[in-house]
């Protein structure tokens, strides 16, 4: 066992590491905001270098870019004279937190949706103590998908940005559009499968949270806004243009033989399975919404019309069953025409009603 310290010698050593942290604190009070009495401006803006992938099914995006951030702190001015260089650089994870003693603001992702990865980080500071900040990010963040004409949908995707732990009293924060775009040259544009090339705004809002005591905490936050549209092309492709010619082919009962009511009724069936098939198949990527989309009116309608075929198929087995053939080859002929004018026309119409419905 190692030797126990004199009581006065204890007693003197903890004086000292007492003394060594006040004078530690007094010399480095850069803790908090830099003005105690008028909130901090904060600069912020946001480079949107990739968008790595969309989920209709969750209603998240996620997304890569640079977040900027500047500040005036008198607390850090140096004198170049006196230092011998005319910048600070704190460069890497480890020098941001382990050598900066400074205040920065610690922003957060709102609307993150289980991941916020920083990748890199760069802190620099000039001789009258402006600080500019820039982390390389890449985040998963949930945004509500507006789908009602869904596959000629146009979404919004937000990104919600706050300062932690500050209100507008003690931060405001600015938005700085020499720090926001969106990554784009001659060699490459931003582009994400099944989606036209994206546009990127920014603003600053202002709210009031909800606290159950009542009180008031205005804050600021930055937003920054992707607008980027479908492009239809898969989905029809893949969904739409199969589906119709399905429909298509089952209006050939309507040629065949009316005794042979098996083998229209196949066919009928057949079509109804497929159909049915498709609309599991896309229903999966999509979020369990309670409104009905432009493609799944067309799914709708098209397995009713085959449903309907199967009814004709009865109907005109009854008819030759009654001795009434001419009938039946009445109804045949007039299906013949009906149900694709009919068809057509409800595919269009609902279509558009759903398109165009607030």
């Amino acid at each position: 066992m190692g030797k126990k310290l004199h009581p006065t010698t204890r007693i003197i050593f903890l004086l000292c590491l007492g003394l060594l942290s006040t004078v530690t604190l007094a010399g480095n009070n850069n803790s908090g905001p830099p003005d105690k009495e008028a909130p901090v401006e904060v600069n912020i803006g946001f480079f949107l270098s990739n968008i790595n992938g969309i989920s209709e099914e969750d209603e998240t995006f996620d997304f890569e870019g640079i977040l900027s951030m500047s500040w005036q702190d008198p607390r850090l001015a140096f004198d170049p004279d006196v230092t011998g260089y005319d910048e600070q650089f704190y460069q890497g994870t480890f020098q941001f937190n382990e050598v900066f003693s400074g205040w920065w603001p610690q922003v957060y992702l709102v609307n993150e949706a289980g991941r916020y990865d920083r990748q890199g980080v760069m802190l620099r500071i000039l001789p009258d103590g402006r600080v500019f900040y820039s982390e390389e990010i890449d985040a998963l963040a949930k945004s509500s998908m507006a789908l009602r004409r869904f596959p000629f949908d146009q979404q919004q995707f937000v990104a919600v940005f706050e300062v932690f732990g500050l209100d507008k009293a003690q931060v405001v924060l600015r938005a700085d559009a020499t720090e926001t775009g969106i990554w784009r040259n001659e060699n490459r544009e931003l582009t994400v499968p099944q989606w036209e090339p994206p546009e990127l705004t920014s603003r600053i809002t202002e709210y009031d949270p909800v606290f159950e005591d009542g009180h008031e905490e205005l804050v600021t936050a930055f937003v920054v806004q992707v607008d980027i549209k479908r492009d239809p092309w898969y989905m029809l492709r893949l969904v739409v243009l199969p589906v119709m010619i399905f429909v298509f082919l089952s209006w050939s009962v309507f040629w065949m033989d009316r005794s042979s009511v098996g083998d229209r009724m196949d066919i009928s069936f057949i079509g109804i399975l497929t159909v049915v098939a498709y609309q599991i198949m896309f229903s999966e990527n999509l979020p369990k919404i309670s409104y009905i989309t432009v493609l799944m009116s067309f799914m709708i309608i098209s397995f009713l019309t085959m449903c309907a075929s199967v009814y004709v198929n009865l109907r005109v087995a009854a008819y030759d069953k009654s001795g009434q053939s001419a009938l039946g080859d009445r109804m045949d002929q007039r299906c013949r025409y009906i149900f694709p004018l009919v068809y057509l026309s409800s595919v269009i119409l609902v279509g558009a009603i759903i398109y165009y419905m607030d």
